[in-house]
């Protein structure tokens, strides 16, 4: 019994560090990770890096990528142009303007290098072998699964993808089976909010679904819809309408983003960038020389040449010591997440 107890606390210790959340950031020439009280995680020692995804982040040296774990220890060496997330436990690589992929132990898992390819999901990958060669699928061995015939793929879903060949869409299985048949009619499909006019020429406008023009064609860009609200763009200054084709806010702003779970977002106004709420009221001043937008509690700006992190008071939670800040904080073992939470329409 005491064994199991010890197993299940060690778990859960696991678990919490796994879950630290961290930020990469240069401090005298070198990056590092630091929490969110400040301190250092991982000490200044790479040339460039990024946050942590599944455990795993990539690391660069002399120009070239490799992988770190949440130790700090190098697990790829640096010799690849590039180097993706990790997905089944495999990382999508780049050298010398060709794709394979690396194990966890960094090791090719096959010989031939291909022209282009995707991450792993599901097992399969889609890889392409020539330039105007078609998609085909490859397992977790490099071994071919199916004909290289498709003209376009997508991940497998489970025991099951899309692909196209020419006009026709269908449903193949990890053999590359065909098992279904998609039809596809644009035309049953109503957006939301369908934009007319050019974006180039500044006339671009709103349509709702039941074809009503809700915002005139003088538009140059409009941002998705987020609470029933969204911005919009018109001569380079930002503002804030509701889907109603209302305007909330005029286009007073020289940047304007998408609003933080905590309800502020970024924007920028006689060259300072600061934070507004959703009624447009500023609540933390213009007064940061770049900023970022607020995610796990904290958003990172620059004030006086240095970076730091502050909370939603616009109160300093990290002093600015900092030379850059690569990303914001996130868990060791996190997902790919959106930084802001929009409705696609």
């Amino acid at each position: 019994m005491k064994s199991v107890i010890l197993t299940i606390f060690s778990l859960l210790i696991l678990g919490c560090a796994n879950n630290k959340l961290v930020a990469p950031v240069k401090f005298d020439g070198k990056y590092g990770f630091i929490e969110k009280n400040g301190s250092w995680y991982l000490k200044p020692q790479f040339d460039s890096i990024r946050n942590f995804t599944d455990g795993f982040a990539d690391s660069y040296k002399n120009g070239k990528a490799g992988i770190i774990n949440t130790k700090g220890e190098l697990v790829i060496d640096y010799k690849y142009d590039f180097i993706g997330n990790v997905y089944d436990d495999r990382f999508l690589i780049l050298l010398n303007d060709k794709y394979n992929y690396v194990d966890l132990n960094g090791e090719l898992i096959s010989s031939a290098f291909y022209y282009d390819a995707e991450d792993f999901s599901n097992g399969l990958a889609p890889i392409k072998f020539s330039e105007n060669g078609k998609w085909g699928y490859i397992d977790k061995t490099g071994i071919l699964q199916t004909d290289t015939i498709y003209d376009y793929v997508y991940d497998f879903d489970k025991k099951q993808a899309k692909v196209e060949i020419g006009n026709e869409r269908f449903i193949i299985n990890k053999k590359g089976q065909i098992i279904d048949t998609l039809k596809t009619d644009y035309t049953k499909t109503k957006r939301k909010f369908r934009l007319i006019g050019n974006s180039d020429q500044g006339t671009l406008g709103r349509v709702n679904r039941n074809g009503d023009v809700i915002m005139e064609g003088i538009y140059t860009s409009f941002g998705y819809v987020q609470k029933d609200i969204f911005w919009y763009n018109k001569q380079g200054k930002y503002g804030l309408a509701d889907t109603t084709g209302t305007i909330l806010i005029k286009p007073i702003y020289e940047y304007l983003t998408y609003f933080s779970n905590n309800g502020l977002a970024l924007t920028k106004k006689d060259n300072k960038f600061g934070y507004i709420n959703e009624n447009g009221i500023v609540i933390i001043n213009f007064k940061f020389d770049e900023a970022r937008g607020f995610k796990n509690g904290l958003a990172g700006v620059k004030i006086n040449g240095k970076w730091g992190f502050i909370d939603k008071k616009g109160q300093f939670v990290i002093e600015p010591k900092f030379d850059r800040i690569q990303d914001e904080f996130k868990p060791l073992n996190s997902k790919f997440d959106k930084m802001y939470d929009f409705e696609y329409e």
